[in-house]
């Protein structure tokens, strides 16, 4: 009987993990009722602004995504497919704007990433095909991406020389680990509700060298590892906390875009649109209770402590636009600021004696300008 008992414990410890894969021991626990104050020189010494040369062969619409590499930004602006290059004091460089469809051209662009096994600079455009060039923006070649079945894909990482992971955001699965050498599909993981994707943020980021990926009601964060998603840690928001991979929208809701948010916030009270770590902090962007309402996690994993902020003392905003890039590195915090939003995200008496004369230079230009990197100098 003795045997039987254990023989039954086992069988139902293996089928408990099996159906709980998500556990994480990394919990950080937010008080969503509960908003504290905050400064953002609490975290931060200095905020210098990077104004992004403006000329009339130099008009950016707006950047989804910025990559920093040898102290040169390599940036990609969707609405017109160009990637767009500045050094690192802002000054205009080159760009790839190789629209068509011809050899070495491409009708649109997701997505880019400079691959760190080939430095090369690679461009995803969303039917599956991989525009390869160097650095200094010479066409080298295209890989295609081929699936069982089509699909729009929409985010590019490495993981290693052959093995590519890509995101799908109109798809129940969202995750597809690829393989170039053997050109083949080798599996999907992340089941999620596919309306779901039409409301989420940029999902992917990278941190020394390492690839991660966050859902906008989801609460896991993942590693993107070589064969799997890999657990590492998780927002708890107590009441509010939702596995988020499952929703239910009307028939209007597919067509008007205001009634899908309308129904969203109504199952939901917070959206992710943000997260990034490094070793100090995690930082996360939420839609609170609405669309509109834009608020912060700042987790201090030194005290094992995280604060939701609603708005910071010095009255300003402390979030990527739309869609837009939010870089955090060990030394820094680099958000993108469309030219005619700067004042709502600084202000003069933020800034040192040198910074307020760009400052001042920058609100007060007689027409509108690229947007300005702001970047945030850690303590």
């Amino acid at each position: 009987m003795k045997n039987v008992f254990w023989y039954f414990l086992i069988i139902l410890s293996t089928v408990t993990c099996k159906q709980n894969p998500q556990q994480v021991e990394n919990t950080i626990y937010v008080e969503l009722d509960s908003p504290e104050k905050a400064s953002l020189f609490d975290y931060f010494r200095s905020i210098e602004l990077i104004p992004l040369e403006t000329s009339s062969d130099v008009l950016i619409a707006g950047i989804r995504k910025i990559i920093v590499h040898n102290d040169n930004y390599f940036m990609l602006d969707p609405r017109q497919s160009i990637i767009f290059v500045f050094d690192s004091t802002g000054k205009f460089l080159y760009k790839i704007d190789k629209k068509g469809s011809g050899p070495g051209e491409y009708s649109s662009v997701t997505d880019i990433n400079i691959n760190p096994f080939s430095n090369n600079l690679e461009l995803l455009e969303t039917y599956g095909s991989v525009h390869i060039y160097d650095l200094s923006g010479n066409y080298v070649e295209t890989k295609l991406v081929t699936f069982p079945s089509p699909r729009a894909i929409h985010l590019i990482a490495p993981i290693d020389i052959r093995t590519y992971v890509f995101y799908a955001a109109y798809q129940f699965n969202k995750i597809i680990y690829f393989n170039f050498d053997d050109n083949q599909f080798i599996h999907e993981a992340f089941e999620e509700e596919w309306r779901l994707g039409s409301f989420a943020p940029k999902s992917f980021y990278s941190y020394q060298g390492d690839w991660y990926f966050f859902r906008p009601i989801h609460p896991i964060i993942y590693k993107i590892g070589k064969e799997r998603l890999e657990s590492i840690f998780q927002f708890d928001f107590g009441k509010y906390t939702n596995q988020g991979t499952k929703a239910i929208f009307s028939d209007e809701a597919d067509m008007i875009r205001y009634k899908f948010v309308e129904e969203l916030f109504a199952q939901f009270q917070y959206v992710i649109t943000t997260v990034r770590h490094n070793n100090k902090y995690v930082f996360a962007t939420l839609l609170w209770k609405e669309q509109s309402r834009r608020t912060n996690i700042i987790y201090d994993k030194s005290i094992g402590k995280a604060k939701f902020i609603l708005e910071f003392d010095e009255q300003v905003m402390f979030n990527p636009d739309n869609g837009g890039e939010f870089i955090v590195t060990d030394e820094y915090v680099l958000i993108c600021s469309q030219w005619v939003d700067l004042k709502e995200r600084i202000k003069k008496e933020m800034l040192d004696d040198e910074q307020k004369k760009i400052f001042e230079e920058l609100i007060q230009a007689p027409m509108e300008l690229n947007p300005v990197l702001i970047k945030y100098w850690f303590k």
